[in-house]
């Protein structure tokens, strides 16, 4: 067989076959379209009683102390998406906790925490309502910073314990400046000796510029543990922006377009294999 003949006979084959569809889809156009219609109406009305649910979207970024995180993303997202803690979340919110209420249920089962990027987390949970999906959400983020609580006090403590002890050091050193300041003035007369008033000045000179040198030091210091736990590098867990509500179901036209596809090709491979026989002799 050649490569043209090939080519016709493909050709022949399927002008055969849309021959044979157009003259099955015209003895049962009326049902294929009756079908296909009332398809797409009860999936229409079936989808419009079905109960709302809404989906929460929000991006967590991660709690950080002195620069670092607490927790790893991958760590934090295996400890939210643990039953315990939701069940920890949501007792703090007011669902209620009757094991046949649909909203709770739906959380519980739907919830899901994954890392987006090295300090930031992705949250997703579905519920009944706009209000308990973003309520979940939001009780979510503040267990966790209650959760981390325990690792962020200590470390927290240590830091101001020591922002402290350079406030204190700074304070001193400032006194010590404050009198070396008036020192010459109120000590009593000099003997007349003029070496030794030089000397005496001297002394003094001396220990001021010691005294200032470890007071720039000391202020330094301070402000590098200040840095430390600003703003800036020690934070808890919070939404980056606001919690996005999307609706989920009911989605009618949508169903009904899916149902009436889906009727659609049903019906018509029925009338192609019910055709009548002297129309397949055709």
């Amino acid at each position: 067989m050649t490569v043209l003949q090939a080519r016709i006979s493909v050709a022949e084959y399927f002008g055969e076959l849309s021959t044979f569809l157009g003259r099955s889809v015209r003895m049962r156009l009326i049902t294929i379209l009756s079908g296909t219609l009332a398809a797409m109406l009860v999936a229409f009305f079936v989808s419009r009683m079905l109960p709302a649910t809404y989906n929460a979207t929000a991006t967590v970024r991660l709690a950080r102390l002195d620069g670092a995180d607490l927790m790893t993303p991958q760590a934090t997202a295996i400890h939210m998406n643990s039953r315990p803690f939701l069940l920890r979340a949501l007792d703090a919110t007011d669902l209620p906790e009757s094991s046949g209420d649909r909203g709770r249920n739906l959380i519980l089962d739907t919830f899901n925490a994954r890392p987006e990027t090295s300090g930031s987390l992705m949250l997703f949970a579905t519920a009944a309502s706009e209000q308990q999906a973003r309520s979940a959400v939001e009780a979510a983020v503040r267990q966790l910073n209650q959760d981390q609580e325990k690792l962020r006090d200590p470390l927290l403590s240590e830091l101001n314990g020591q922002l402290a002890l350079a406030d204190t050091n700074v304070a001193s050193l400032t006194r010590i400046r404050e009198f070396l300041a008036t020192a010459d003035s109120t000590a009593p007369s000099a003997s007349g000796d003029p070496s030794s008033l030089a000397f005496r000045r001297m002394w003094l000179l001396d220990l001021t510029a010691r005294n200032e040198e470890k007071l720039a030091a000391a202020a330094a210091e301070r402000r590098a543990l200040a840095a430390r736990i600003g703003p800036t590098k020690t934070y808890p867990a919070s939404l980056s922006e606001d919690v996005t509500i999307t609706q989920v179901s009911p989605r009618p036209v949508r169903h009904a377009i899916f149902a009436g596809a889906i009727a659609l090709l049903v019906l018509l491979l029925y009338a192609m294999v019910r055709m009548p026989g002297p129309a397949r002799a055709d």
